[in-house]
């Protein structure tokens, strides 16, 4: 029973998503602003982790089997894309490289202000303490 609660939690979010997409003309996907409304139950600990775990787990092992409509679909129309097929390699190596680039980045300079020193209370940060 604790899955389909934790199934009804992430449906109940993307439904959420869905009737804000139909009344609030943003433009944004449903599915996206979903996605937003429960980062934001999650930040303001409205949810916890533990309220979605077994199911989000299962979810994230299993997502190859929600593309394969997608590539039936690729596949089913290869000739249309035939023409262009190096052309989309080449911008997914591109941004693929792009976002790589861009996280690394990221957690890199994260890493550096954490591991600086001083918290805004004035203690020393968890990395800091190991470096010491």
């Amino acid at each position: 029973m604790n899955i389909f609660k934790q199934l009804g939690i992430i449906l109940a979010f993307g439904f959420a998503g869905e009737i804000i997409a139909r009344f609030i003309p943003m433009g944004m996907p449903s599915s996206v602003l979903g996605m937003i409304l429960m980062l934001a139950a999650l930040g303001f600990r409205i949810l916890k982790p533990e309220h979605l775990g077994a199911t989000a787990d299962f979810l994230s092992a299993n997502m190859a089997f929600f593309f394969l409509p997608a590539v039936v679909t690729v596949l089913r129309n290869f000739d249309l894309v035939r023409s262009v097929v190096w052309r989309l390699l080449f911008i997914c190596c591109v941004c693929s490289g792009i976002t790589f680039g861009i996280s690394y980045g990221t957690v890199w300079l994260c890493r550096k202000i954490m591991s600086s020193g001083r918290t805004r209370r004035g203690k020393l940060s968890p990395l800091a303490k190991k470096e010491n």
